[in-house]
């Protein structure tokens, strides 16, 4: 079965998961939060007592598919407010960083995206998880931009904070998300970066559906032209 893969990277609060969401309501295919195995990965490490050492023993048994935003474990349905815990938030960023626990991961998002026709969003899904992605888009904003938008969500969700201490964490963010030795943030070569600084989110969404006519039509006139490309 051939599938069409969208793949979405970009900085932290540049918008990834709206428009991914959006995106995938509108185009009809399933929506994948790589973050969430990540966050599953983290779960199960807490709910083991696992120690950093041990991270890897967290993916052993990692059969993972996500079904209507739903996401499953050999499955069994795992409620999302089990993996944004803040225990999870404190912890995903090491069990994330570990090399076997990437790959188990990397892994089950291809094969889920062997399956169906998917918008994956994160931050290596364009360079490592889906180098053949039919579309490949990069997101990003000001560090000035992003900072108000998330300390404007945090701040509606009730949580207490400055705009100076979200603006650092992203700031700190951008600079692990980047030098980290595994699978760093990167902008993927094919990718077409959308500066969402000034944008709103239908008009970021209308740019990527022009970006897949315009490569269906190039496809469409291309020499080597075959329905398996779509």
């Amino acid at each position: 079965m051939k599938t069409r893969k969208i793949a979405i990277d970009g900085v932290a609060s540049s918008g990834k998961s709206t428009v991914g969401k959006i995106l995938a309501d509108r185009l009809g295919y399933e929506f994948i939060d790589s973050g969430l195995l990540y966050r599953l990965a983290t779960f199960i490490a807490i709910e083991q007592g696992l120690k950093n050492s041990e991270f890897d023993k967290a993916v052993s048994n990692f059969n993972v598919d996500i079904v209507g935003g739903k996401i499953f474990l050999n499955g069994k349905e795992i409620p999302l407010d089990k993996l944004r815990d803040k225990g999870v938030d404190a912890l995903v960023s090491p069990v994330s960083e570990h090399p076997l626990v990437r790959e188990v991961i990397t892994s089950e998002l291809r094969r889920i995206a062997e399956s169906k026709n998917v918008v994956m969003v994160g931050r290596d899904i364009g360079s490592v998880v889906l180098p053949d992605a039919f579309l490949k888009i990069f997101l990003t904003a000001t560090l000035e931009e992003r900072a108000s938008r998330r300390f404007k969500e945090l701040i509606h969700k009730g949580i207490n904070t400055t705009f100076e201490e979200v603006y650092e964490n992203l700031k700190t963010r951008d600079m692990i998300d980047s030098g980290r030795s595994v699978a760093p943030l990167t902008v993927p070569k094919d990718a077409y970066v959308i500066d969402t600084t000034n944008l709103t989110v239908d008009e970021v969404i209308t740019l990527i559906l022009e970006f897949i006519k315009g490569k269906e039509y190039v496809l469409r006139n291309s020499k080597d032209y075959s329905e398996t490309l779509f």
